[in-house]
């Protein structure tokens, strides 16, 4: 039996006094993709936060590739953010001052290789999502779609076996976003990378081979299963979760301040 690419198991979080997760188990196979769904409030973003290890829960675990990463001290998480995951968001959070090239370049040089030897296989992840000959536009200067497509590069070119999106469509019209959805997975699942994606639009969550649905902080339902999961009884109702030749190409780069090995 596979291991799961990633693991959760009566996972719960805290806000204050709401809880925004409450005991959530669930196992993502590697290599599939799967859409997290629920109204704004339910838990999906932080539960996607959890898996990804960008939050700790209050309790419970989760595992990557058998690994815990919810016991792991922040050097480590920061290291497997790094270098097994990749991330896309609903606005690309890409840096307005690089160019699309230099964006997903930076990716590879927060893994120590240097300039030069990341211009290429940036380069290559660009025109594989059909942005040859936009390299040196700025992301001002691309349009929605296109900038999307350049936190898709950003999020793959590492090879990261992971690939979290949080509402990557959720500022597309409909068109654009079926072209990104595209994208996404021909970037990610079809090529044995595994996609974890929160989105509120059905249209979207549809093209994922599962989908689940958060309501509370719990799990309702799991197309994976094709019925409503069984959660644990709510406390208060007791009381009454590839190798690239270097490019030969001379670009100028402005400095980059980073901060625990991510940029700023």
């Amino acid at each position: 039996m596979n291991t799961p690419a990633l693991q959760a198991s009566l996972l719960t979080k805290h806000y204050g006094s709401t809880r925004a997760l409450d005991g959530v188990s669930l196992e993502i196979a590697p290599g599939s993709s799967t859409a997290i769904m629920g109204a704004s409030g339910s838990g999906k973003t932080t539960l996607l936060h959890v898996l990804a290890g960008i939050l700790l829960p209050d309790s419970g675990t989760v595992m990557f590739e058998g690994t815990s990463i919810s016991s792991v001290g922040d050097r480590e998480r920061s290291r497997l953010r790094r270098d097994q995951f990749g991330f896309v968001f609903q606005q690309g959070l890409l840096l307005p001052e690089l160019t699309a090239i230099e964006n997903v370049a930076l990716a590879l040089m927060l893994q120590g290789r240097s300039k030069n030897e990341s211009i290429a296989p940036a380069a290559h992840a660009l025109a594989t999502l059909g942005l040859a000959g936009l390299e040196d536009r700025r992301i001002g200067e691309l349009s929605g779609g296109q900038a999307q497509r350049v936190a898709i590069a950003r999020a793959q070119v590492t090879g990261a076996r992971v690939v979290f999106a949080d509402e990557p469509t959720g500022a597309l019209d409909s068109t654009t976003s079926s072209e990104v959805i595209d994208a996404l997975l021909a970037s990610t699942v079809s090529q044995g990378r595994t996609l974890v994606m929160v989105t509120h639009d059905a249209t979207v969550a549809a093209r994922c081979q599962r989908v689940i649905s958060v309501r509370d902080g719990r799990i309702v339902a799991d197309s994976l299963t094709h019925a409503p999961q069984p959660q644990p009884p709510h406390p208060a109702a007791q009381m009454q979760q590839p190798t690239y030749p270097t490019a030969q190409v001379q670009h100028t780069y402005p400095a980059v301040q980073t901060q625990n090995g991510v940029a700023r």
